[in-house]
């Protein structure tokens, strides 16, 4: 709710949703705020449940199969208006500014994206704000998939459909991505930034604030930074939301 009120308040995106579920409220939110919903099943949802049999992790499908499902992009966007670029974030963002002419403008040959956890550190990057090159990506994608599913278990070891993007598309030279400025997925835990456009809660979530130390305490270095700050902001628009 917070990723689309405050894309459509800042900026000239135009938000569309991929859901593997059924109706309920917040669908209906997001209906009355002309957010077109886009069913998808992620190919892999089978072998990530599979997967989580063998680890006797019931929780595989349900939270793996989401992430998996941006791989699908380029052929979702195929079957709709076919733009040759979007912009792809996870549902756990805030837009704070305009960022259409600074996309419309960055280098994408197959994908841009910005850094992870240090801020200068390409080469890890984080696929959690992701512009696409739909077209180009769509040449690649049979051949992604059939890395992707050749590899599933070997992909737990770094950050699953992340490290994914980060092994297939290189070559001898190094990475094929181009890149975003840090601003365009900026990290609370990095501090307060002026100039920050989109704001990624990469770690800690807003909702895990309170329970960190209790339930989460390998988050607590990530909570350092503008991240309480940040969290008291979401929070506020989430309010303007409902």
């Amino acid at each position: 709710m917070v990723a689309v009120h405050t894309a459509r308040k800042f900026t000239s995106l135009v938000p569309y949703f991929i859901y593997d579920g059924s109706d309920n409220d917040f669908t209906v939110w997001l209906r009355k705020h002309d957010v077109r919903i886009i069913r998808h099943r992620s190919l892999f949802r089978d072998a990530l449940a599979e997967l989580g049999r063998k680890k006797g992790n019931p929780h595989f499908e349900a939270a793996l199969s989401g992430a998996f499902s941006r791989v699908e992009v380029p052929e979702i966007v195929a079957g709709l208006d076919g733009a040759e670029r979007v912009l792809y974030t996870d549902c756990d963002v805030i837009f704070v500014a305009e960022v259409v002419p600074e996309l419309e403008a960055n280098p994408c040959q197959y994908f841009a994206v910005a850094p992870e956890g240090v801020l200068d550190d390409y080469v890890n990057m984080n696929t959690g704000v992701m512009l696409m090159n739909t077209k180009r990506l769509r040449e690649s994608l049979p051949e992604f998939r059939e890395y992707i599913a050749r590899n599933l278990a070997a992909l737990e070891k770094e950050s699953w459909d992340e490290a994914a993007y980060r092994w297939f598309y290189r070559d001898s030279n190094g990475p094929l991505w181009d890149r975003l400025r840090p601003e365009l997925n900026w990290k609370p835990y990095w501090g307060k930034c002026a100039e920050a456009k989109i704001i990624h809660f990469h770690g800690p979530k807003p909702y895990q604030r309170d329970h960190i130390e209790s339930t989460w305490p390998e988050l607590k270095p990530f909570t350092g930074g503008d991240y309480r700050a940040v969290v008291e902001r979401w929070s506020q628009v989430l309010r303007e939301c409902r």
